[in-house]
């Protein structure tokens, strides 16, 4: 059994990772934290997380020591969630410092900004260097240009910073007014960044995901909009989802929808301690909502409960599947046990209510594109093109099969409808822009962002015409498609148009090797594309019969029984159905049938 080393403290419950780490490192006589990494061969980060167990043998510490304080993912209690691990910033309480306490998990949180026991702000910043304090510098109690830690300047923190910080190190309720009576769920810190994120706007201008702060002064500026709605308990929180309510989609006739993804993130807090705030929800949508459907989210007291199997078959699931969600506690429900060996599954009415407005929202691949009104390989091009995005199964809400967010298809319609104008000559639907038209795929994805974007004009069209049938000019679409190509190479199409000869028939003869040409992938198959120089050496040597015959005012079967009377050949027929067509006659040939006739 590995002996204790003689510089080894036990730390305390309460200590961070980093912290022990840095007090370790000074009892072994580093006057840096950066010295004793050197030593570990490691550095603060995911990589020495990852190998605690390492680290505890290297040391000689009893194995578990460390690793019960290492950060993790799902976290092991609220204060050490690896997600919202500092890795930027080392912040510190000065009063803890100077009352020799240890260096407190909490503080490593990025939405931590205060030390609730002494009532300060955290300090990440040395007011001697001006340098911020992180995990890679200066040393235990010390920064990197030798002040002491315990003489940083003391600042009064707030009521509301204090709260946060403790309810995420899990020594208080975050709403003191609505006690629990239990500890703070693990997940409380992604409560609380839910509830700052709906004051965040994000790239696409919706608020929802937000970037976790790097600094103490990035975490205050981002959690003081929260203040109103915990302080101020429950009005403050109520005011504010009466105004979500008020400025939501004025059409949607249920109160989830008019609410949208700021309801759907709440409902996925599953854990009882956040009954208190669905039950002010329940009160504002009863009180102040006038709509159709108001989601029956009601207060715990008055919830109905539905049995398992009737619940599936309302959503259209299977009760295994449903009871499993319910096990997992990805949704809300109870399971008890009635008799020997056998359990019943309750689930809330307003959950299955919930659930089935998620599946709702959420589109299969084949209902996205029959609301879009397009093909596969069209739809796969707005899938590449990002225009359509899949949700990854651990953004979706639980039991929803579809893939695509309905929203986001209605708006990427409302977009392109947006930019229609009034148009006049040929046209072509959104439909027809494949593969078909253009060899070139590339420049068929350019089209087709371009109109997404806008910069390619619809025409306008009623409000129950779907993508598939939007029009846009022909000429505009030909010329964008043209600019667009990597080649001047032309295709089978592009070779009919100027000759006036079949594409099937050009197709053929490239196939045969009697037209120049070079092969691309054209969906599940190939294409061909033809230089200038080689249709023209192409002409130089053939005729095709048909285009002879109607020089002549006569047919192509004449021709044929002429030429074999006279035993010329022809060359790159191909047979369709009981008859052959695209014939070839040589020049050569046909020259000298001329010198004979002569």
């Amino acid at each position: 059994m590995t002996s204790k080393p003689s510089y080894f403290l036990r730390p305390e419950n309460s200590e961070s990772l980093l912290g022990c780490i840095r007090r370790l490192g000074r009892a072994k006589a580093h006057y840096f934290t950066s010295d004793f990494f050197a030593e570990l061969g490691n550095k603060y980060g995911r990589r020495l997380v990852d190998d605690i167990v390492a680290i505890e043998q290297k040391l000689g510490v009893p194995p578990g020591t460390l690793e019960r304080l290492a950060p993790a993912s799902p976290p092991k209690d609220s204060s050490r969630d690896w997600q919202y691990e500092r890795l930027h910033s080392d912040p510190v309480c000065p009063q803890c410092l100077a009352e020799k306490k240890p260096y407190q998990a909490h503080w490593r949180h990025s939405l931590v900004t205060a030390c609730h026991e002494h009532r300060l702000r955290l300090v990440d910043v040395c007011p001697n260097c001006l340098e911020r304090l992180t995990p890679q510098v200066g040393g235990y109690r010390l920064c990197s240009c030798g002040f002491t830690l315990d003489k940083l300047p003391r600042y009064q923190a707030s009521e509301h910073e204090c709260g946060i910080a403790s309810a995420i190190s899990g020594t208080g309720p975050l709403v003191p007014n609505a006690e629990t009576g239990t500890r703070p769920p693990s997940n409380i810190g992604k409560f609380v960044h839910f509830l700052a994120s709906g004051f965040q706007a994000s790239r696409t201008g919706k608020s929802g995901k937000t970037k976790i702060p790097k600094t103490v002064e990035d975490a205050v500026r981002l959690m003081a909009p929260v203040e109103p709605l915990l302080v101020n308990w429950p009005l403050g929180f109520e005011g504010y989802v009466k105004k979500l309510l008020n400025e939501g989609d004025p059409d949607a006739t249920s109160a989830p929808e008019r609410l949208g993804n700021w309801y759907h993130r709440l409902m996925r807090f599953r854990e009882p301690e956040y009954d208190v705030f669905k039950d002010a929800v329940a009160r504002v949508i009863e009180r102040d909502f006038n709509g159709f459907h108001p989601g029956h989210l009601a207060s715990t007291s008055s919830r109905e409960w539905l049995p398992a199997t009737e619940a599936a078959r309302q959503l259209g699931i299977s009760a295994k599947r449903l009871v499993a969600a319910v096990q997992k506690k990805e949704i809300a429900g109870k399971i008890s046990q009635r008799g020997f060996g056998h359990s019943q599954t309750v689930v809330p009415k307003f959950e299955v209510l919930n659930i089935a407005a998620d599946r709702r929202r959420f589109w299969s691949a084949v209902e996205t594109c029959d609301y879009l009104g397009v093909g596969r390989t069209q739809f796969r091009f707005l899938k590449e093109l990002g225009v359509v995005g899949e949700i990854p199964a651990s953004e979706r809400p639980p039991l929803v099969d579809g893939w695509f967010h309905s929203n986001s298809v209605k708006d990427l319609v409302l977009r392109i409808r947006a930019s229609a104008t009034e148009m006049t000559g040929d046209a072509v639907l959104f439909k027809e822009l494949t593969l078909k038209r253009t060899t070139d795929k590339a420049a068929l994805k350019k089209l087709i962002h371009l109109i997404c974007d806008g910069s390619l004009a619809a025409a306008l069209e009623d409000q129950d015409v779907k993508l598939g049938d939007f029009r846009f000019q022909k000429s505009a679409v030909e010329e964008l498609l043209r600019s667009e190509r990597h080649s001047l190479d032309w295709t089978a199409n592009d070779v009919a148009k100027l000759t006036g000869w079949k594409a099937q028939a050009v197709t053929h003869w490239c196939k045969l090797g009697l037209l120049g040409s070079r092969t691309v992938p054209h969906g599940a198959g190939e294409s061909f594309l033809v230089r200038p120089q080689q249709l023209a050496i192409f002409q130089s040597e053939y005729m095709p019969v048909a285009t002879l015959a109607r020089s002549r005012g006569t047919t192509s079967r004449k021709l044929l029984s002429d030429f074999e009377s006279k035993g010329i050949e022809t060359h790159g027929a191909q047979m369709e159905g009981k008859t052959t067509r695209g014939h070839l006659v040589k020049l050569s040939d046909l020259a000298s049938l001329l010198s004979e006739a002569a």
